[in-house]
């Protein structure tokens, strides 16, 4: 329309308000009714005015505005076409006919005469700012995110007050995944109001969600809702969908699964028929772990058409629901529209793991070498009957990118006991069994030896400690148990070595040095250096092995220990050595003084170590038989369950006997009789208690070493959490103060350099205009803005980025204990990734 014909309207209009002077008064009284909000009044006058007058153009108008004031688009749109029949073009039967339409959620029909409304504005800013905002919302509902804020935008400048255009452009923004400050500027404006929009809210309530606060989302929504319930109209109902759904949103973030499945039921209700509320409800019931009914909401969010965020959803759903069917399906749709997906990829290739296992091999491969964790649980499953190794090296990879996995875990844990074996009831395999799994741990490793130890032992002759204290006739006991002087009598404590009396072909010895040195002598060499032992030579002994070619010496070793009472400190270690690695023992108790404190505290130890124990009580033949049978019972009294039985017997006339076949053989035939049935006998079934007790002291180790490893570990992810928890307070620190200061920094720094532009253009054209000309720029005009700018900008993100620079690493200072804590837990160095961040 042009000036001219504008100018005519115009002057109709007044010509028509001078004559209908009765209608002009109704007006006022309408529009008064209006702003005094009683807009059922209002309409009523000007339907009564239009009864008398059904063309006045005027009325018609108001009419329109007052059904849209009062909820009820359908009859404004009425009245605002029955007004542009008698006024085309009138900008405000324009505008209000077109936010009828949005109100209607006929959103491509609103468009045109809001577009025309601008055009006709005249520069009415209310006009301008009705119009924009219509134009914004009917944008975003179609979303097209760029328009709607491009003309919400115009609207919030037309009218700063209007807080239906700051929340619409305050959520169009948060939707566009904008400017998070902007979004919220408008957002908390608009919601700071008495009677703040339903939008506002909701649009804080997603930015909640951003930030990882779904229970102040959730607050949001309620009071949105309760907002959006009181709006009947089209456009009304669909805010309130919206809101619904946000609501199943915020309680699934908030770890309220079967909440968020009753608030998308509910949208679902609403409408039947969006695929992106089916995604959510098989959300829903995934987080509740209903896989099932999670599928069947995927077909039918995917038959009505949902996107490839949806499809991979899905596919993940499908592939924890071991569904191949479903995966290799909707893998396959996935790949037709992005061949690179690698959520597709692995779809496809655990659907193809039964049927083409190498080809699945092939596939997944190329998933797992971009990290898929799903990838390296079926490359797993692939190689775990075949390759354990391979198998544990797929599920480790796969805990690195999701240490809490449970099909990872549970794979490892399979892998490994294949990798490792499975031991039968076979002690020998069984040790070999623990070597193996301790091996396989760097932390274990250190008892690796012990097991070895124990599992060879398990073929070493049987080998039985001789213990007692000093005198007791330890020595003479072995003499007698072999029948000949193979061990030293008659050594003082501080000469007394340790004697290991064992199989040789040839009478003889070897005296091992704590210095690693062995020193080879025969029979009657070793006989004479041991007699004239001093006592530092004897400190520096180890042990001494005593080789005697007897038979019964093939099967037993016998370990003569001094008296405990005696033992030299350089001798101590290997004594307790002896005796943690000894089968059996035999305590050897002299009769003249048994049953001592001393005694009974060291088989006390040696109880407690699973040890057997026979008692023998030497020099029976210095005591009458009523004084013996008394002592025999005191000392078995005394000892109790510490050995098993108590043996009367003389070494010295056993030796005799064995020596000479004397009458008297020093009750050789009892101890015989009790060595032979308690040890002998039972030296295959000793050896293997043996082993078991060193088994089990080992495991026993081994699960202190695992238990101080796993609090260790729970202090460092214990520590990780709060240094993590400091710095990610000093991050948050930073980005409210410093981040924001140099945004609005760069704002102003922009505003400032167009408005220098601005005035540079002025400067540079006004003076080249020529009469009846118009204002002309060069390209050169043109190229010196462009440097004017870019030199700016670059001078001011330069100072920028070196407040921001020194900010941060004054921050990370102040922080430098959390990233050290940090860097400890994770083995990463946080403080140095900080400095470089920095730099």
């Amino acid at each position: 329309m042009s000036l001219w014909q504008r100018v005519q309207r115009r002057l109709g209009d007044l010509a028509g308000e001078l004559v209908l002077d009765e209608y002009r008064d109704q007006l006022n009284h309408a529009q008064s009714l209006l702003v005094a909000g009683d807009t059922t009044a209002a309409i009523d006058v000007l339907e009564a005015l239009l009864v008398a007058k059904p063309d006045h153009g005027q009325a018609l108008i108001l009419l329109g505005e007052a059904r849209l004031v009062s909820k009820d688009p359908e009859r404004a749109r009425e009245a605002f076409e029955r007004a542009l029949k008698l006024r085309a073009g009138d900008p405000y039967a324009l505008v209000g006919h077109g936010l009828a339409l949005v109100q209607l959620a006929k959103f491509e029909a609103a468009i045109g005469p809001l577009a025309r409304a601008v055009a006709e504005a005249g520069g009415d800013r209310g006009v301008l700012a009705d119009a924009y905002r219509g134009l914004g919302i009917a944008w975003r509902r179609r979303g097209d995110l760029d328009k709607a804020i491009r003309e919400l935008r115009k609207a919030v400048t037309e009218d700063g007050e209007d807080l239906e255009s700051r929340a619409s452009l305050g959520e169009a923004i948060v939707a566009d995944s904008g400017s998070i400050d902007e979004a919220r500027r408008h957002l908390d404006r608009a919601s700071n109001s008495p009677t703040p929009p339903a939008l506002a809210l909701y649009g804080l309530a997603k930015l909640s969600l951003l930030e990882e606060s779904p229970a102040t989302a959730r607050e949001s929504l309620a009071k949105a809702r309760t907002i959006a319930e009181s709006d009947p109209t089209p456009l009304g109902k669909q805010r309130r969908l919206d809101i619904v759904i946000a609501q199943g949103d915020a309680a699934l973030a908030d770890r309220d699964a079967m909440g968020a499945h009753a608030f998308f039921l509910e949208a679902l209700q609403d409408d039947p028929k969006r695929a992106m509320i089916h995604a959510r409800v098989a959300a829903a019931h995934g987080a509740i772990g209903n896989l099932d009914a999670a599928l069947t909401s995927y077909d039918r969010a995917l038959a009505l058409g949902a996107g490839n965020d949806v499809i991979r959803a899905a596919i993940d759903t499908a592939i924890l629901a071991e569904d191949s069917t479903r995966a290799l399906q909707w893998g396959s749709d996935l790949l037709g529209q992005d061949p690179t997906d690698v959520r597709a990829i692995v779809a496809r290739g655990i659907a193809m793991m039964a049927s083409s296992p190498e080809a699945a091999r092939a596939v997944l491969e190329i998933a797992a070498a971009r990290d898929d964790v799903d990838a390296h649980v079926a490359l797993a499953q692939l190689s775990l009957k075949a390759d354990a190794v391979k198998a544990a090296t797929s599920a480790l990879a796969a805990l690195r990118v999701d240490p809490h996995h449970a099909k990872a875990r549970s794979l490892l844990t399979e892998a490994r006991a294949l990798s490792i074996g499975d031991p039968s009831n076979d002690i020998a395999d069984l040790a070999r069994f623990v070597e193996r799994i301790f091996d396989s741990r760097r932390e274990l490793g250190h008892l690796v030896g012990e097991v070895a130890r124990a599992a060879a032992n398990l073929d070493q002759p049987l080998l039985v400690t001789v213990m007692g204290e000093f005198k007791s006739g330890k020595s003479s006991f072995v003499n007698a148990f072999i029948g000949a002087d193979v061990a030293p009598t008659g050594i003082t404590p501080t000469t007394a070595t340790i004697n290991v009396v064992r199989y040789g072909r040839e009478r003889g010895g070897r005296i091992f040095g704590h210095d690693g040195s062995v020193l080879e002598l025969g029979w009657d060499e070793l006989m004479k250096h041991l007699q004239q032992l001093s006592p530092d030579a004897s400190k520096t002994i180890d042990r001494v092995e005593i080789l005697v070619p007897l038979p019964q010496l093939e099967k037993i070793n016998i370990v003569d220990t001094p008296g405990l009472n005696s033992i030299q400190p350089e001798h101590e270690a290997t004594a307790l050595g002896f005796i943690a690695k000894a089968d059996a023992i035999v305590w050897v108790f002299s009769a003249g003084q048994t049953g001592k404190a001393t005694e009974k505290k060291a088989l006390a130890t040696i109880h407690e170590e699973g040890k057997r124990v026979l008692g023998v009580l030497n020099k029976a033949d210095q005591l009458s038989a009523a004084d013996l049978a008394e002592v025999t019972t005191f000392v078995g009294g005394e000892m109790g369950e510490l050995v098993e039985t108590i043996i009367p017997f003389s070494a010295r006339a056993a030796l005799a006997w064995k020596r000479s076949q004397s009458k008297d053989d020093g009750n050789w035939s009892g101890l015989e009789s009790a060595l032979e049935e308690r040890f002998f006998k039972q030296a295959r079934q000793i050896k293997r208690d043996a082993c078991a007790r060193a088994l089990r002291n080992s495991l026993g180790e081994a699960q202190r070493q695992i238990e101080a490893l796993r609090q260790r570990s729970a202090e460092a992810s214990d520590a990780a959490r709060a240094g993590r928890d400091a710095l990610l307070a000093k991050a948050r620190e930073f980005a409210a103060a410093s981040v924001l200061a140099e945004r609005k920094s760069l704002s102003d720094l922009t505003t400032h350099l167009y408005r220098r532009a601005a005035r540079e253009v002025l400067d540079l054209v006004r003076p080249r205009r020529l009469p009846f000309s118009s204002h002309t720029a060069t390209a050169a005009d043109r190229d010196y803005l462009i440097a004017l700018l870019q030199s700016g900008f670059e001078s001011g993100i330069e100072s920028g980025r070196r407040r921001v620079a020194d900010d941060l690493l004054a921050r990370s200072r102040e922080a430098e204990l959390a990233a050290r804590t940090l860097s400890t837990a994770l083995g990463v160095d946080v403080v140095g990734d900080l400095q470089r961040a920095a730099d």
